[in-house]
């Protein structure tokens, strides 16, 4: 199976030169633990997880106000193609010590996140 067969989560995303609090807000918003940066093409460039603003700044008392998602994201980005085999895809992620992944399409637009659980779904699914 590929893996634009398998629910994505929905593609939430922030702009390279969004503010570390635009960052916050929209994990906070949409209940998440990290969001994919995207640059002017919608092509992942990196990942911010919360636990990346609380150790990354706060602890380390930069000035959070004067941050944007580039100067802060984990890049570059790792990502699957939507074409990819389901399998290949969460073997990826295993190697990566990953929960989830960016999704992208032949032109490395992003369309959504692949979770670890979505993906074993699917391959237990294969072996039954």
């Amino acid at each position: 199976m590929i893996v634009n067969k398998c629910s994505l989560k929905k593609p939430v995303a922030c702009h390279e030169n969004d503010s570390i609090i635009e960052v916050s807000k929209m994990l906070r918003d949409n209940k998440i633990r990290n969001i994919v940066i995207v640059n002017d093409k919608n092509e992942p460039t990196g990942v911010i997880s919360s636990i990346d603003i609380v150790n990354n700044i706060i602890a380390e008392g930069r000035n959070y106000r004067m941050l944007n998602a580039k100067e802060v994201m984990n890049s570059p980005a790792l990502y699957v193609f939507d074409g990819d085999q389901v399998e290949d895809a969460y073997f990826f992620m295993l190697r990566k010590n990953t929960y989830s992944c960016p999704v992208v399409d032949n032109n490395k637009k992003f369309k959504g996140v692949l979770s670890f659980t979505e993906a074993i779904k699917h391959l237990t699914k294969k072996v039954n």
